[in-house]
């Protein structure tokens, strides 16, 4: 009977460790997509959607409670998108390269393509270089056609509830 209870607890401990080391995972993908600029394009995205819903639903006592709700929910739906985005890169990065591509994005040169790629320096791009010329390098270039796709579904899904949510808040 020991044995027994003894043997679950073992398995239940393996699966909470299982269980939190996804949670990590997921969480170093979220970092990652924050680090290469994805999240400041949805960010980007969201602001122009509440623009273009300002022209036609300008803003009245009658719909000021959805605006605030817009206004006040940008960063939740931004953190929505990630969640989503998550698995399409859980699907095609292990964890080590994810936290490889990250570091990546947190170089000078990382942050340099992220923010204005005309102005990088001759050593930022041949620190942009030798990262495409690495075996990891290789293979993100090799995988942009299929995430493409992948990351369009699901930000065409996210963008069309968005779009609803919001009209039907502001009508």
């Amino acid at each position: 009977m020991r044995i027994v209870v003894l043997s679950i607890c073992f398995f239940m401990c393996l699966a909470t460790k299982a269980g939190a080391q996804e949670v990590e995972y997921a969480t170093e993908v979220q970092t990652y997509l924050k680090q290469n600029g994805t999240s400041g394009q949805y960010e980007y995205a969201y602001d122009g959607l509440l623009k273009m819903l300002q022209n036609q639903y300008p803003e009245t006592e009658a719909n000021q409670k959805g605006w605030t709700f817009l206004k006040e929910n940008k960063n939740k739906s931004v953190n929505e998108i990630l969640t989503l985005l998550t698995p399409v890169y859980q699907r095609h990065f292990n964890r080590e390269e994810i936290s490889e591509m990250t570091s990546f994005y947190e170089s000078d040169a990382g942050r340099q393509l992220i923010s204005d790629r005309s102005q990088m320096t001759p050593a930022q791009k041949e620190e942009l270089n030798a990262y495409y010329n690495t075996t990891l390098g290789k293979k993100v270039i090799s995988k942009q056609t299929e995430l493409s796709q992948e990351i369009s579904k699901v930000s065409e899904d996210w963008s069309r509830q968005l779009y609803e949510v919001a009209v039907g808040l502001l009508k």
